[in-house]
């Protein structure tokens, strides 16, 4: 009996065998992010690149019946207000599990990362914020798809617009490019590296 449980601990332990594998949970953990992580990561990510595609297309196109329909779907004003509050709970969500997340990968690509994050972070903060900051100066109504927040008003408070009317434009564009950049690096990670990177948040 004791030769046999040898023989069992031997092949277990044995440099080809695979370790097992963490259960994913609500919960981040040291090895990858948990499910609600996941979700609002996803959530972000659609909710940002359609109100790219609302806005390419208009650009593109000019009003017809496919950019009435997307922006019929995700109003630039809604759609942005939504974006802050999914922001706002991935960062209320972050801090809770600031002491079990996967760490930051070591040397110059992890400060990168971390930088990189940041940015991400307050781009999608300032931007939606700026936004309806702007809105709300110059007296237009502020709307929720169909809900009105706040009704139209006669006002123009300068300040208010203009953080919005001299950057909401090119941080945009600077957003856009930290998408294309992320997505890149995701998939060298995957592809190339094959590292523990591309499984903290896929799987």
């Amino acid at each position: 009996m004791v030769k046999g449980t040898a023989n069992n601990t031997a092949l277990n332990s044995s440099p080809t065998s695979k370790p097992a594998q963490t259960p994913l949970g609500w919960r981040d953990s040291a090895h990858h992010f948990g499910r609600i992580s996941r979700a609002l990561h996803w959530l972000t990510a659609v909710l940002v690149l359609f109100q790219f595609i609302v806005v390419l297309a208009w650009r593109a196109m000019g009003e017809n019946t496919l950019t009435v329909f997307l922006s019929s779907i995700g109003p630039h004003g809604s759609l942005g207000f939504l974006i802050l509050l999914v922001t706002l709970a991935r960062l209320g969500w972050a801090l809770s599990n600031r002491q079990h997340r996967p760490l930051a990968p070591p040397g110059i690509s992890g400060q990168m990362a971390r930088i990189v994050h940041i940015t991400f972070y307050g781009l999608l903060l300032w931007l939606p914020a700026f936004g309806l900051l702007r809105q709300y100066g110059r007296g237009g109504a502020l709307q929720f798809y169909g809900l009105e927040l706040l009704p139209e008003a006669e006002r123009n408070i300068t300040w208010m617009m203009a953080p919005a009317d001299v950057l909401h434009s090119p941080l945009s564009w600077l957003l856009f490019g930290l998408i294309i950049g992320h997505i890149v690096i995701a998939l060298v990670h995957r592809l190339w590296l094959s590292d523990s990177i591309w499984a903290r948040l896929m799987g």
